[in-house]
């Protein structure tokens, strides 16, 4: 979260070389309207000047500014441009980093601090914003990295302490970011940010009082910002505390009424409380802005997902009628195809997934759809060109990693295929070891179990999650300070460090290559699963290894296999479909890894039992 950070108005002292003395009141004027807020009245000023004398740097970036402030990024970033070709200031790059931000573009934006403070080192506002660049980009130990030089120079910027305490969780490292958050408010224990940031903190510990504290102490210090409130709901949901919850969702979406993320998240709750206004701030916010592609886009997903589909296309017909910009209308004919292709009308979907790459050839969803787009409609050598350039570009990219190793398989190249999935050598099982207060590892089983169970508060499962008849805990699982996950943590961590020193190590493998000194959890959940109830087909997209615990398991598991693990059948429905190649049998206390790219799911449970699971991702560290 990046509340509280700077968005003053930076400029330096302005030449005025060329100008008459009513040109440089007409500047000053323009700059005091800019800082007021009137941007329409400084622009007409600055059009009136930049024709009088358009080659005057300090115009042209009061310009800019004022297009940002207008909301028109596209001309700021010329008019900055322009700026910076008649005199390359610091001040002037470091705006132009800023509007990158603004226009989430990190890594551009960090390319504009760096060469600022090439000619001016010392520049702290161009310091601190590249950490926030950082932030932007994942890049959490470089920002922390960039945050602490900061603070050796001005050990009290409010500003640097509240973007290393992110940083820090953006780690993981809860506690120390706790201590900053505390630092910045013994000083102001009023300051938003702060206040914010303990908030999360404890409710990623899973201290849901605390955190809803903190939190409502956030939302009265900062009353216009969703964020904070949208922090607040969710602290409020860890709390069970339903209906609170509930209103501070809707105040955020007051706030910020057509922001996809916030109808998402509302939406992803009030779909596991089963919740009578499902959906319904999508088709609100619709009705206002018909136009709002993000909203139908996401819309549109869910509604195919509770099994709507033909609603689902009717919304996105009428959604690219209202549109007219180019990459909008990708994005839907993007979309368009991802339904058409689960409603295997084939053909219609490729023609929508051409239509968004002539839109948006250098989209990269847009392109991964095309691909499976086309290995759905039987062109499968197209479709391992176009993966094979996109893995170029991303190696790493676990969703591009599956993908490819079905268009491999559908084309035939055995070798390389059987390389990259490679069951018997990549698929292990392990057993939990008990610690030495139990008496058996069947005993912290069920100890672990007991004690999962109280933190299964929904109702049904998460429409866009993987799983089918059953319960999911909300938030990440193993972050938790309960004396049970702790000992979760502790146990799982003993076999998947072990199991990573073993692997072996191969240059040439997406998996192997990466392997680290250490390992991560990067996020963790439990699954109950109960009649009828499995796990769709599908892969983890933010893992590098990915893995299931299993704490409950029926007995049906001895009779064909129902309720195994299974791996290698797409998640996408397809022309001709393919078939699940390998099986593991799941076992109390037994924890199976795997490659996250690797496509998995289960066979149903068709017994009158329940399945308990922690499912969850690992990363590698160095």
């Amino acid at each position: 979260m990046n509340i509280g950070q700077p968005a003053r108005l930076t400029h330096e002292v302005f030449r005025y070389a060329g100008f008459t003395m009513s040109d440089q009141q007409q500047l000053h004027q323009a700059a005091s309207l800019l800082q007021s807020g009137d941007s329409d009245e400084a622009l007409k000023l600055l059009l009136s000047l930049s024709q009088r004398d358009p080659n005057n740097a300090n115009v042209w970036q009061l310009m800019a500014l004022a297009y940002k402030q207008l909301g028109d990024f596209e001309r700021a970033e010329q008019a900055f441009q322009k700026a910076l070709v008649l005199d390359p200031q610091p001040s002037t790059l470091t705006n132009l980093g800023n509007l990158y931000r603004k226009m989430a573009r990190p890594a551009e934006a960090i390319s504009c601090y760096d060469q600022a403070l090439l000619s001016a080192p010392d520049n702290i506002p161009a310091q601190v914003n590249r950490g926030w660049a950082l932030l932007d980009a994942d890049d959490h130990r470089g920002a922390e990295r960039a945050f602490a030089d900061v603070l050796t120079q001005q050990p009290e910027r409010v500003t640097a302490l509240t973007g290393l305490a992110q940083a820090l969780q953006g780690q993981g490292r809860q506690d120390e970011a706790l201590d900053v958050f505390q630092v910045i408010l013994n000083g102001d224990p009023n300051n938003a940010a702060a206040l914010n940031g303990m908030g999360l903190s404890l409710k990623v510990l899973g201290y849901a009082d605390e955190a809803v504290d903190f939190l409502s102490k956030a939302a009265r210090a900062a009353p216009a910002s969703s964020e904070v409130h949208v922090n607040l709901a969710s602290a409020l949901v860890q709390a069970d505390r339903q209906e609170e919850a509930v209103a501070y969702y809707q105040r955020a979406l007051e706030l910020d009424p057509y922001n996809p993320d916030l109808h998402h998240w509302f939406n992803g709750y009030l779909g596991v409380i089963g919740h009578p206004d499902y959906l319904h701030s999508y088709r609100e916010a619709l009705r206002q802005r018909p136009d709002a592609v993000p909203l139908a886009t996401s819309l549109a997903r869910k509604l195919l997902l509770n099994g709507q589909g033909e609603h689902a296309l009717d919304l996105l017909e009428q959604s690219l009628s209202c549109v007219h910009e180019a990459r909008a209308r990708a994005h839907v004919h993007r979309e368009l195809s991802h339904v058409l292709r689960e409603s295997e009308q084939f053909d219609a979907a490729l023609e929508h997934a051409r239509l968004a790459q002539q839109a948006a050839e250098d989209d990269r969803a847009v392109l991964e759809e095309l691909a499976t787009a086309l290995m759905a409609a039987g062109y499968y050598e197209p479709a391992l060109v176009q993966l094979r350039s996109l893995l170029q570009a991303s190696p790493q990219d676990q969703s591009l990693l599956a993908l490819y190793s079905t268009a491999l398989r559908y084309a035939d190249e055995r070798q390389e295929y059987c390389a990259l999935v490679d069951y018997d050598r990549l698929v292990q099982t392990r057993f939990v070891e008990a610690p030495s207060e139990f008496n058996s590892r069947a005993e912290f089983v069920e100890y672990l179990r007991n004690a999962l169970l109280a933190l299964h508060t929904t109702r049904q499962h998460p429409v866009e999650q993987s799983m089918v008849h059953g319960t999911q805990t909300l938030d990440d699982l193993l972050s938790r300070r309960d004396d049970a996950v702790v000992a979760l943590r502790h146990a799982l961590y003993q076999q998947l460090s072990h199991l990573v020193q073993n692997l072996p190590s191969d240059p040439n493998h997406p998996l192997l290559a990466r392997k680290g000194a250490d390992i991560a959890f990067s996020d963790s959940w439990s699954v109950l699963l109960r009649q009828q109830g499995y796990h769709k087909n599908h892969f983890h997209s933010e893992g590098w290894l990915s893995s299931a615990f299993y704490l409950l398991v029926p007995d049906a598991v001895n009779r064909g296999r129902e309720g195994w693990i299974k791996f290698g059948e797409p998640g996408f429905k397809a022309r001709e479909p393919l078939n699940a190649e390998y099986w593991v049998k799941p076992a109390e206390g037994a924890l199976v890894v795997f490659p996250s790219y690797l496509w998995h799911g289960t066979e149903p449970l068709t017994s009158a039992s329940q399945r308990m699971t922690v499912g969850y991702d690992v990363l590698p560290t160095t």
